[in-house]
């Protein structure tokens, strides 16, 4: 092999090296990158699902206010004689509580569980007992309805329990 030969071979693995190294660099930066990505992604995610929180929320003091006239249309059919109950009147006021009741459920709002149920402090307000031989803390009658949007109370079910 002739010296020029042996250069050109030096040469060759120099490059072949530094062809390597500019791989591996290339990788290292490609796979920063990709995490980047990944976690502007999920960044945005998060935004998003924050977003929809805050309007959810900005609006459950709206709600916990409408929550009221919802109770006034339940008086009011509580407070119908029987008698009166297949009057026209009676059968629009209980389709127009219907209709509201339909658009608190679009915007989230749940109605919570009460009679029959077990007492939990975080869904309910007991502001009577019935004394019993055997306190269970079981939900008899509900006061006053409760509601949740999700996992977040926007007004506690009063009850009593026994």
């Amino acid at each position: 092999m002739s010296g020029k030969e042996k250069n050109l071979e030096k040469e060759i693995k120099k490059l072949k090296e530094q062809l390597q190294e500019e791989r591996e660099r290339a990788e290292k930066h490609l796979k920063g990158w990709q995490r980047a990505k990944a976690d502007y992604l999920n960044r945005e995610k998060e935004i998003a699902k924050e977003r929809e929180s805050w309007i959810k929320f900005s609006n459950s003091k709206l709600i916990l206010d409408l929550l009221n006239f919802l109770d006034s249309f339940r008086h009011c059919l509580d407070s119908v004689p029987e008698n009166l109950k297949e009057e026209k009147w009676v059968q629009g006021v209980i389709q127009i509580k219907g209709q509201f009741e339909n658009f608190l459920k679009n915007q989230g709002v749940e109605k919570i569980k009460t009679i029959g149920s077990s007492f939990d402090p975080d869904y309910h307000e007991a502001v009577d007992r019935i004394p019993s031989e055997d306190p269970q803390n079981i939900i008899v009658s509900e006061v006053q309805a409760g509601y949740q949007i999700g996992n977040h109370v926007i007004r506690a079910a009063k009850v009593i329990i026994k």
